[in-house]
C-alpha cells in the first residue's frame, strides 16, 4: 500500500529504493532512509530515553516496543514519511526526520528533526540532513513548501533551519509551553 501511494508522486527509481530499503537521499556525510521496525534499537531508544535529547519533545520515555509499534504506525499512514539518519561511514542510526502531516493536495508537509545521537551535535549533521530533506521534499516528491513549528529558547534548531533554507514567517507569542514557561513559537517556512 505505502508503494502504491508513492508511485503518484515519485519516480520508478525512487519507488526501487523504498522497496530495497535503500538510501533516497545521500549527502557528504550522511544518508537518509525510511525508518523500519528493525531500526527500532537499544540505542534509538536510549537516546530518546535522554532527559538532554528529549527535553523538546512530546515523548519522554519508550521501549523497543513502542519504538517498533511507531515506526510501523507510521510507514502505513499516507501523510507521513519518516526517515533514520544514518552515517555513511559506519551506518550508524543517529537521528530522525519526519514529513507529517503531508498535504499530497496542497503540495505541504511539515518537518522535524532529531539529531539523538549528542556525539553528532554541533558537527553540522542536522544542516546536512535538513538540506538532504527539503531538497528531496522540493525536488523528487514535488511538494511545494515545508513548514514547522520551533520553540524560541531552541536557538541551534533556529541557526539549523535559517541555514539550510527556512525562513521565518511568523512568531507566536506565548505558544509553547515548556517545564511551566510559557516561550514563543517561531513558525518557519521553505518554498520551492
Amino acid at each position: 500500500m505505502f508503494v502504491i501511494k508513492l508511485k503518484i508522486f515519485m519516480s520508478t527509481k525512487i519507488i526501487e529504493m523504498f522497496k530495497k530499503n535503500s538510501a533516497i537521499a545521500t549527502g557528504e556525510r550522511i544518508y537518509l532512509k525510511i525508518m523500519q521496525e528493525e531500526n527500532a534499537t537499544v540505542d534509538y531508544c536510549d537516546w530518546l530515553n535522554d532527559v538532554v535529547v528529549n527535553k523538546y519533545l512530546e515523548t519522554r520515555s519508550v521501549t523497543i516496543k513502542e519504538l517498533k509499534k511507531y515506526i510501523k504506525e507510521k510507514l502505513v499512514d499516507d501523510n507521513c514519511l519518516f526517515f533514520g539518519i544514518f552515517m555513511k561511514i559506519d551506518n550508524r542510526h543517529i537521528g530522525n526526520l519526519k514529513l507529517e502531516p503531508i498535504n499530497w493536495q496542497k503540495k505541504t508537509a511539515v518537518f522535524g528533526i532529531l539529531i539523538g545521537d549528542k556525539n553528532y551535535w554541533g558537527k553540522g549533521v542536522g544542516t546536512e540532513a535538513t538540506k538532504l530533506a527539503i531538497d528531496f521534499s522540493l525536488n523528487s516528491l514535488g511538494l511545494n513548501e515545508l513548514e514547522l513549528g520551533v520553540i524560541s529558547k531552541n536557538t541551534g534548531a533556529i541557526k539549523v533551519f535559517k541555514k539550510s533554507g527556512f525562513k521565518v514567517v511568523e512568531i507566536l507569542e506565548k505558544e509553547m509551553n515548556h517545564d511551566g514557561v510559557l516561550y514563543d513559537k517561531v513558525v518557519m517556512k521553505v518554498k520551492k
